[in-house]
């Protein structure tokens, strides 16, 4: 009956020719596509096709299209342009940059997609080129295909501005991508987004701002970015994370706070990152953790192994040393602290009964093993020098308020960990050298006005963080050597007027420098080792009347530069290792005090030997490396009797000087 009336209004022919037309475009693009080495699938059927022969004879619609590892062109594109039941299209990235140096502009291409509206998924295959020559000039083409849901765009040159209009994708890939800050703004409308892939883009804090915004992801990988605790901070209210990538972020422990409430997190990657124990601490409340790689980060192997415990089913991605288990004796729940600490293969010092000093330095101890300190509440010197300890154990030492010396050398205690310090009063001396800290944690050291030394050795401590150190006006001591201070501001050292200690040994201090260090009238002994200062600058040593020992090993220090200590009277010992220093230098030094002598590989001979024979309050003379012979060398002893020579007649021999 409609099949009459339909003929008889003559609008039956017009809609057998519009199907007849569907199925040809369809069967026409299968072919295509098979014969190109493709695959489709059809509307109905789960299997793909692969072969010609196994199309069905009777109309179909076609559902999905991979053109993947086919040599497409482009242009062949608008062979797909009335495909209106497509859903699934995966393209072969060669297509838009065939080979290396092609000049190809084939975005315009992608307008004979832009009728293809029931498109769900799009994707671009990997290139075995770095990047894809799709734009986002392209990308506005598929502006009216608003119901994708995933679309993969890794290695493109999309920047971000063409994403706005997909409000309904899934997932998106962008790996690979020049995208950036502003490029992520696009995403704002995407509110159902799922999974979201940012690899190695362009992206850094200030994007993670709309990132956070987009409350329904499950996975984020921001592999490669230059994220840090400010930038995740605003990924916080992701409560629906389920898997979340930071390789090579800047993350630190405070920023590991923000991840508690992903409670629904199972895998997590701070690969290189800056987290150390206390971090993974702050882990435990993640239940749901399946997987977390910390290679490479500041962990330690003891905080590694706590984590395991505290969650079991949990798989760790760790490469440092396997943890020395504590010895079973240490376990013990009521042993002393003297035989606690001489089970863990340190060593005590008791008076009175009393532990007093404490030394574990390398043994197996571990923040949470530090809580048996607590006992010790008269210890005045404790060493955790090369021990896995980091901030998380510090408040166990927050109680010892009677310690004087504190030394935490070679672990990964920061600049977050300080604060536990200042309950500390009777602190005189604290050693912080090769630490994980920066200097902004010192400023929480400000109590301890009774500090007298501080050892920042081979920390990243700079200018800012000095700023903090000189707030200690009772400090005698600073070793800065291998930090990250410059000559400006060493101007900050003049507030120490008590200072007579200071170790710049590798700071990179210059002529510039040398001129505040010269106003430190108080200083009896100074280190300037492996330095770039020159003659110039040298000569503000002179200022320093009261210095009584003085180290320039391996700088650029001279005969003409030594005239600057002649009136140093105070001088006991000199250290002019591996400098210029020759015979002619020699004759500046006769008058001078010393005690101690070393000229390892300077350019001393026989005639520097002689010169040498006149200081008589030499106790300690140098002369390995040096041209000395054996004669002027056994003339010299007899004349200095007292004196401990260090020499070797082989060691002037070409291949062994300056080695």
């Amino acid at each position: 009956m409609l099949r009459n009336i339909l003929a008889a209004i003559g609008l039956l022919p017009a809609i057998s020719s519009g199907i007849a037309s569907a199925a040809t475009a369809d069967h026409a693009a299968a072919e295509w596509v098979l014969r190109l080495g493709g695959t489709v699938t059809l509307e109905g059927r789960g299997r793909p096709v692969v072969d010609l022969a196994d199309l069905p004879p009777s109309e179909f619609y076609l559902q999905g299209i991979d053109l993947v590892g086919t040599l497409a062109d482009p242009k062949d594109l608008a062979k797909l342009q009335d495909l209106t039941h497509l859903r699934e299209l995966f393209l072969p990235a060669s297509m838009w940059n065939p080979g290396a140096g092609s000049m190809l502009d084939a975005n315009d291409d992608l307008q004979n997609l832009s009728h293809l509206t029931r498109l769900e998924k799009l994707h671009l295959s990997v290139h075995f080129l770095s990047n894809i020559n799709v734009q986002d000039k392209g990308l506005a083409h598929l502006a009216p295909l608003t119901g994708i849901k995933e679309l993969r765009l890794a290695q493109t040159k999309i920047k971000g501005p063409g994403l706005a209009p997909f409000v309904n994708l899934r997932f998106l890939d962008l790996t690979d991508t020049p995208i950036g800050d502003a490029g992520v703004a696009s995403l704002e409308g995407m509110t159902a987004l799922d999974k979201l892939y940012l690899r190695n883009t362009l992206v850094t804090d200030v994007g993670l701002k709309t990132i956070g915004q987009l409350k329904t992801l499950t996975e984020l990988d921001l592999y490669g970015l230059p994220i840090t605790d400010a930038g995740l901070a605003h990924l916080k209210g992701l409560t629906s994370l389920r898997k979340l990538n930071l390789l090579g972020s800047d993350v630190t422990d405070t920023g590991v706070a923000m991840l508690a409430g992903m409670s629904q997190l199972e895998d997590l990657n701070l690969y290189r990152s800056k987290i150390t124990n206390a971090g993974l601490e702050r882990l435990k409340t993640l239940r749901h953790l399946v997987s977390l790689d910390v290679r490479y980060t500041r962990a330690t192997s003891a905080g590694v192994e706590t984590l395991r415990a505290a969650l079991p089913g949990l798989r760790i991605e760790y490469a440092g040393q396997p943890t020395i288990a504590p010895p079973r004796a240490a376990k013990m729940a009521k042993a002393s602290v003297a035989h606690w600490v001489r089970a863990m293969g340190g060593k005590v010092v008791e008076r009175d009964g009393k532990a007093v000093e404490i030394t574990l330095a390398s043994t197996p101890v571990t923040d949470g093993l530090l809580g048996k300190l607590a006992a010790a509440s008269d210890l005045e010197k404790l060493n955790l020098n090369a021990t896995e300890i980091g901030d998380a154990g510090l408040e166990h030492l927050a109680r010892l308020i009677h310690l004087t010396e504190l030394s935490l050398n070679n672990t990964t205690v920061s600049d977050a960990g300080l604060a536990q310090f200042a309950a500390l009063v009777n602190l005189r001396r604290l050693s912080l050298a090769y630490t994980l800290v920066k200097g902004p944690g010192l400023d929480a050291l400000r109590p301890l006005d009774r500090l007298e030394d501080l050892d920042l050795t081979g920390t990243a401590v700079n200018d800012s963080g000095l700023a903090h150190v000189v707030a200690l006006e009772n400090l005698r001591g600073v070793w800065l050597s291998y930090t990250e201070i410059s000559d400006a501001g060493l101007a900050q050292l003049e507030r120490l007027a008590k200072l007579e200690h200071l170790d710049l040994t590798g700071a990179d201090v210059g002529d510039r420098g040398l001129e505040h260090v010269g106003a430190l009238a108080c200083l009896t002994k100074l280190a300037l080792n492996y330095n770039r200062f020159t003659e110039k600058g040298f000569k503000n040593i002179a200022r320093l009347g009261n210095l009584a020992e003085l180290d320039v090993i391996h700088t650029r220090v001279n005969d003409a530069a030594l005239e600057s200590l002649a009136g140093l009277t105070k001088l006991r010992r000199l250290n002019l290792d591996y400098t210029a220093v020759t015979d002619k230098g020699m004759a500046y030094l006769k008058l001078l005090p010393l005690a101690e002598l070393r000229l390892d590989s300077a350019g001393i001979t026989d005639a520097g030997a002689e010169q040498l024979k006149s200081m008589a309050s030499l106790k300690v003379l140098n002369l390995y490396h040096t041209l000395v012979t054996e004669d002027a060398y056994r003339a010299l002893a007899a004349a200095l009797p007292q004196c401990k020579i260090v020499w070797d007649r082989d060691s002037s021999l070409p291949n062994r000087r300056g080695s």
